[in-house]
């Protein structure tokens, strides 16, 4: 193989693994931005308020969007982790977000666009659940 093709491989190496770190740094912003947006949700009145009527409702509608996108066959071990779920006023998924990974809260948003939660107090509503599943 030739320094040039040599080269050029390297180069492609290298370009793949600064765009994975690139989209873990988008992946890491867009979780900090949703944590924060669910917690001043949460801290509003109206946020409280669906926090106390509808929260584990939206847990347990997440479960099975959760399991259909997990890998298969699924660890023996549970991780905790959070999900950060964008709803519209009329209480539909528009997208979610977890700090595992960005192909987990892709799948996820795809699996839950059809899925009723529960009217939101405004438009475009990040709340935060938080989910054990064997990964």
């Amino acid at each position: 193989m030739s320094w040039g093709v040599r080269r050029g491989v390297l180069l492609g190496f290298a370009l793949l693994a600064a765009d994975h770190v690139l989209a873990q740094e988008d992946l890491a912003t867009r979780v900090k931005k949703a944590h924060e947006a669910a917690r001043a949700n949460a801290a509003s009145p109206e946020g409280r308020e669906w926090i106390k009527g509808n929260s584990p409702a939206a847990g347990r509608l997440m479960i099975p969007v959760l399991n259909r996108c997990l890998p298969d066959p699924p660890g023996d071990i549970p991780t905790v982790f959070e999900v950060y779920v964008l709803l519209s006023r009329a209480g539909r998924v528009r997208e979610i977000v977890t700090e595992l990974d960005a192909a987990l809260g892709k799948c996820m948003t795809t699996a839950a666009r059809e899925m009723p939660f529960p009217e939101a107090p405004r438009e475009d509503y990040w709340i935060q659940l938080n989910m054990a599943a064997p990964l």
